[in-house]
């Protein structure tokens, strides 16, 4: 277990703070007004040089994913490294990340989300709250991982987090294009960061306190895999497959922003062409969060074939993909 009180110890001199930015909702920021200025005050106060700098931040007034938050700039003339490269943490390029935390915490709510752009990195912090709507003191266990083949940032939160101000935000990194919070099948919410498409990164992620929040540093990376992105639809992400190579049991996993309408999933042997298979699901939630499904197609379809994914109700456009139902070749993880 990393020791991060040597965190607030180590590389005070290295780094000037760059701007970063603050995408929380307004409705609660209202509400938490006084706990706001105190957590901004709080993190203006880290040294710059340290690999915690986390400056003070904007506000947008939007946390859905059809509006950008604000632009940021690069660390000031004359800083010698970011923050996102400093100290000890290891960078990791593709499954599981870190774990952090302790077997208890008093975070209960996801508060915002912030980015921190530099050159040579990229920075995401995520601010959490107590119960009383105080800056969080300390974090349950947390899991990190990445997958690689899509490009998506998974951390998994603690049980104790139950409650966000945010559902989804646009980052418009070079590397972070996309957040989401999803509440998963196991019953848990997680923040997933979506790695802009082609892109190839390592990261790390760990802890800072004095308050709580959760750092996660990207940099590209050259050898690192490239990242598929997600198929994006009118209210639903389609995480696995990736369009490609796929091999029975064809599995489908995503989520959906509605808690309620029905998920169906079709096959068809030519674009637009008439369904072969069929399945549907209906999410159930009782956060704001994206609401995660999990479907698997009955049999071994073959050959070249259409996946196209819907949400019936309304006039959502649907997700498609192009898969290679071959029972050789690389299994590209793209069902499993």
């Amino acid at each position: 277990m990393v020791d991060f009180s040597r965190i607030f110890e180590d590389y005070r001199s290295s780094v000037k703070r760059a701007q970063y930015r603050c995408v929380c909702n307004l409705a609660t920021m209202r509400h938490f007004a006084s706990v706001l200025t105190i957590v901004v005050a709080a993190t203006a106060c880290a040294s710059p040089g340290s690999e915690d700098a986390i400056p003070p931040t904007e506000t947008v007034d939007s946390t859905t994913t059809s509006t950008s938050a604000p632009t940021t700039t690069p660390a000031e003339n004359g800083a010698t490294e970011p923050p996102c490269l400093v100290g000890d943490h290891p960078f990791s390029t593709s499954g599981v990340v870190s774990a952090f935390g302790g077997a208890a915490g008093d975070a209960i709510q996801i508060s915002g989300i912030r980015t921190g752009f530099y050159a040579e990195c990229e920075r995401i912090v995520v601010d959490l709250l107590t119960a009383d709507g105080a800056p969080a003191g300390s974090l349950g266990l947390v899991g990190v991982e990445y997958d690689a083949a899509v490009g998506i940032v998974r951390i998994n939160l603690p049980p104790a987090v139950v409650r966000t101000a945010i559902a989804d935000l646009r980052l418009d990194g070079e590397l972070a294009d996309r957040a989401y919070i999803v509440d998963t099948v196991t019953g848990n919410l997680a923040l997933d960061i979506h790695i802009a498409s082609g892109s190839r990164i390592a990261l790390r992620a760990f802890e800072v306190t004095s308050p709580s929040r959760i750092v996660v540093d990207l940099k590209p990376e050259p050898d690192a895999p490239a990242a598929t992105g997600a198929g994006l639809g009118d209210g639903l992400v389609v995480i696995r497959p990736v369009a490609g190579v796929a091999t029975p049991p064809l599995r489908v996993a995503g989520y959906a922003r509605s808690s309620s309408s029905p998920i169906r999933a079709t096959l068809h042997d030519t674009p637009e062409g008439p369904v072969v298979s069929s399945i549907e699901t209906t999410t159930t939630s009782s956060t704001d969060a994206w609401t995660e499904f999990e479907l698997e197609f009955p049999g071994s379809p073959s050959g070249t074939m259409y996946l196209r994914l819907v949400i019936p109700s309304g006039d959502s456009s649907p997700v498609w993909l192009s898969l290679d139902m071959s029972s050789t070749g690389d299994r590209n993880a793209s069902n499993t």
